[in-house]
């Protein structure tokens, strides 16, 4: 089944379940070597697999064992710039403070106390 936006929540989850069900299947592992490589409970994999709601966290981490958790960037790839902000600070560049001139004056100037007339 191709997951879009057709979908209803409940067809999503238990597609995602049947496809972590199936990476685990080719690595010839049980649910129970799946839990402890993963660090979840059996019963977690179980409500996973079965397309059950679950904490986001379990998910990252039954997609570390399968080596697909880089499958998120390109599922939820960083937003773009916004292109009004990109036109704000075009041409500008973000300058330093210079310090004052009157300072760069005194500077040049031999000390004094300040009490000569």
């Amino acid at each position: 089944m191709k997951i879009d936006n057709h979908n209803t929540d409940q067809a999503v989850l238990a597609e995602l379940g049947r496809r972590l069900a199936d990476y685990r299947l080719q690595r010839h592992m049980t649910q129970a070597q799946f839990a402890e490589a993963a660090g979840l409970s059996k019963r977690t994999v179980e409500r996973l697999e079965a397309g059950e709601s679950v904490q986001l966290v379990n998910l990252v981490r039954a997609l570390r064992v399968l080596e697909k958790l880089d499958g998120l960037d390109r599922f939820l790839p960083d937003a773009p710039a916004n292109p009004i902000d990109l036109l704000e600070r075009h041409g500008k560049v973000r300058q330093r403070a210079r310090p004052d001139a009157r300072d760069e004056d005194e500077e040049s100037q031999p000390w004094r106390w300040g009490d000569e007339t």
